[in-house]
């Protein structure tokens, strides 16, 4: 029994290989060999020559480099802001404007005079009594006179005491400034102020006197309003009460 198995068993696989052989015959027959595809050679490409690396280091220009042209436009001022604000400086105290002379506001003063001087009809000219006069302050004594010379100090010449104390002398205008003494020496001296007249006798004139406080020596004429007007006087020149009517008596000599 085995023997007859394994006959067939190998009787199968030969008949297997037959059949293989025969058609692998069969399929060369029938399809054509392929050919070998024909393959163009490939020219190497060329190796590029390595190239020098450049040196990365600038090389110094041995030419000396412009020196660079200032901006033409101007810069912008710093600001505040920008700079330091500076240290500031003491301040100088503004230096007071100095008044120049004018009528103080105290003007108390004492002052007398005769309201009237008598003298001759005929004459031309006649002594002033003296005048008192005490302030506690500088005075400009003003003298006028509409229709009379004035004479003051030395007599018969025009005085120049000294600046800022005496101007118009001779004139009908005299201005007179200084210490209230000093004022009433210039015009009391070499006999006192004296008036004349040479057109007319030199009574019935009249002569205006104004005393100014001020508050330092100055002639300025614009000041002789300024004063208070207590302070001013007219002294009237009058005739004596003698006329060519009186009556004559005898007159008794003694023995």
């Amino acid at each position: 029994m085995q023997g007859k198995v394994s006959r067939t068993w190998v009787a199968a696989f030969v008949f297997a290989l037959s059949a293989l052989f025969v058609g692998q015959s069969l399929a060369d027959d029938v399809i054509p060999p392929v050919a070998d595809p024909v393959v163009a050679p490939i020219d190497p490409t060329p190796t590029p020559d390595p190239t020098p690396t450049a040196d990365v280091t600038p090389t110094p220009d041995p030419t000396p480099s412009a020196s660079p042209t200032p901006d033409s436009t101007p810069s912008a001022s710093p600001t505040p802001s920008d700079s330091p604000s500076p240290t500031p400086s003491p301040t100088p105290s503004p230096t007071p404007t100095k008044l120049p002379p004018h009528a103080i506001a105290n003007q108390n003063m004492f002052v007398r005079a005769a309201s009237a001087v008598h003298a001759d009809p005929r004459a031309n000219s006649v002594f002033i009594t003296p005048v008192e006069v005490y302030a506690p302050s500088l005075i400009l004594a003003c003298i006028s006179s509409g229709g009379a010379m004035l004479d003051v100090s030395v007599k018969n010449s025009v005085n120049n005491i000294e600046p800022n104390t005496l101007v118009g002398d001779y004139s009908n205008y005299i201005r007179i400034s200084g210490s209230s003494d000093q004022v009433m020496n210039i015009i009391n001296s070499f006999n006192g102020l004296r008036a004349l007249s040479f057109s007319r006798g030199i009574v019935y004139q009249h002569l205006l006197f104004r005393f100014v406080a001020i508050s330092e020596p100055t002639l300025d004429a614009k000041l002789c309003n300024d004063g208070n007007p207590s302070n001013n006087r007219i002294v009237s020149i009058v005739p004596f009460g003698i006329d060519i009517d009186m009556k004559k008596a005898d007159v008794r000599l003694a023995k």
